[in-house]
Parts: structure tokens; sequence; C-alpha cells
């Protein structure tokens, strides 16, 4: 009998893993406090009160402490996970007849399937938190200037969109081609490793310069929304310097955040395509069903 895939292996650890990004989730709420904390600190550091800044300095000694926390219970729980997988990824893919060298291509990969848990997603949950929590926080100063960050969404969801799309098939290529390293070292042949390794590098090229090129058309769009509300906040009548370097500060961490967003979406595409070859070897009816949502003969060739 089949035992655990690697996804049912991560439901074994579901609530020590929904801790991890509870404390994350804490984590950015306290940070995303700090422009607001830094600012009443400002002010009151201005008119001569000292107090003032006991909210940053209290908000900022609580994520200093629940970070530490996270770090040391991530490492301990996602090398677990990892061993896990690693190790249901080898017997049952052995076991269903593939070859050594996809299967040690594959437990390579296994690895970044629990990066993306461990690193990946928590940078998800900050980039929403940056995100969002920034966009609330500059409504709350000033409706004009949040409305103008608003508008950034949609340009940014229709360049996305069509970014998804690229790095997907740009990752499967990639992924297609590391699956064959093993057979060009062993080749001992030095035309074949040259030819491997320079595949790889072009499709490595190909996500970059797809990335970058995402990346840029934010940057451009986020420039212009800050000349907007520079401009913005120079007719705001009765402004305290607090507020000032606030609002300026939650506009920086917006624009910072939406930047994270091509990179995140790229390492979703790769994990969706290294989950299927992971997952390879699982039940016949698991092997169906991911040959009957696969677009190519590469995965259908894999399970034979």
């Amino acid at each position: 009998m089949d035992g655990p895939s690697a996804l049912e292996s991560l439901r074994l650890y579901q609530w020590r893993i929904a801790l991890t990004y509870a404390l994350t989730l804490i984590e950015d709420l306290l940070e995303l406090s700090y422009p607001w904390a830094t600012g009443i600190a400002i002010n009151g550091v201005l008119e001569g009160h000292l107090e003032h800044a006991a909210p940053l300095i209290i908000a900022w000694t609580a994520r200093s402490t629940i970070g530490l926390i996270r770090r040391m219970y991530d490492t301990r729980l996602y090398t677990e996970i990892y061993n896990r997988i690693v190790e249901l990824t080898i017997m049952r893919q052995r076991r269903a007849g593939i070859p050594a060298t996809r299967v040690a291509a594959r437990s390579a990969m296994s690895r970044e399937f629990v990066t993306f848990f461990e690193k990946d997603v928590a940078t998800l949950v900050t980039t929403m938190v940056g995100i969002f929590g920034s966009l609330a926080m500059l409504l709350w100063y000033d409706l004009i200037i949040g409305a103008m960050m608003a508008c950034l969404f949609l340009p940014v969801v229709i360049v996305n969109n069509s970014y998804v799309r690229k790095s997907y098939a740009f990752n499967r290529e990639l992924n297609n081609q590391l699956e064959e390293e093993v057979n060009a070292i062993e080749s001992a042949d030095s035309k074949q490793v040259k030819d491997h390794f320079n595949a790889v590098r072009s499709w490595r090229v190909k996500l970059s310069d797809a990335e970058a090129f995402n990346w840029s058309i934010v940057e451009a769009l986020s420039i212009l929304l800050l000349v907007g509300v520079l401009a913005r906040i120079t007719y705001m009548d009765e402004i305290s310097a607090g507020a000032i370097f606030a609002m300026i500060v939650y506009v920086w961490q917006f624009m910072e955040n939406l930047d994270n967003v091509p990179e995140l979406l790229q390492q979703l595409a790769r994990l969706h395509d290294i989950r299927k070859r992971i997952e390879a070897g699982a039940s016949v009816e698991s092997i169906a069903a991911e040959i009957e949502k696969n677009d190519g003969a590469d995965d259908e060739a894999a399970h034979m």
C-alpha cells in the first residue's frame, strides 16, 4: 500500500506550519506599526516629550523577541519536513520504476518545495501585509493619497497576468533540462555537458529577463505615483512632521512590497511544476489525475 504523498505529508504538519505563519503575521503587523510609531516619536521629541517614543520601543522589542523564537522554531520544523518528503519522493518513485537519474534530480527539487513553504510563503504573508497594510494606513492619513496608491493595482494585475504564463512555461522547460543533468554528467562527454549547461543557462536567463521586465514596469509606475504623493502632501494643511515621515515610509513600503510580486509569482509557477514531478510515482489514481491536468507529453512519459 502506498504511503502518503508529499502534499499529504505536509498536511501532517499543518498546525505546526500554521503556527510559524501566525508568528510571521504578528511580526509583520508589528513592523507595519513602525512608521506610525516613529511619527509619534518624532512629534513627541519636537515637543520635548521623550515618552512618546514608547510605542516604537515596545513594538520593536516585541517583534525582535517573536522573530528570534520563530526563526529557531522554523529551522527545526522544516528540516524535519524536508527529510520526510525527500524519503517519500525517493521510495515512491523508485518503486514506480522511474529512473534513478530523474529521482535524484527530483529529490533536489523537493528542497525547493520545502523552501517555498519555509521562506516564500512567509515572504508572501509579509508582502500582502506590506501592500494592504500600507494602503490602509495611507487611506487613514489621507484618502486622496490612499486612492492614488490603489490605482496602481490595475496595471500591476495586467502585467503580472502575462508574466505568470511565461514563467510557468520557462520553469517547465528548465526543470525538464535539470532532470537530464545526471545523465549529462555520467556521459563524460564534453559536448553533451556543455550543451546541457548552456540550455540551463538559457532558460534561467529567459526567466530573469521576464522578471526584470515586469519589475521595471512596476518601478516606473511607482516613481510616477511617488511624485504625485509628494505633490499632494504640499497641499495638505496643518500636517505634522511625524505624519509626513510616516506617509512617505508607508508609500515606500507599499512600493517595495510590490517589487516582491514578480519573484513570488515565478516561485509559484516553479513550485506548480515541481509538485507534479515529486508527486510522480504515487498511487495510480493520483498519477492519472496529474496526466489529465498536464498540457504536454513530458510528464506522461515520466509516469510510464
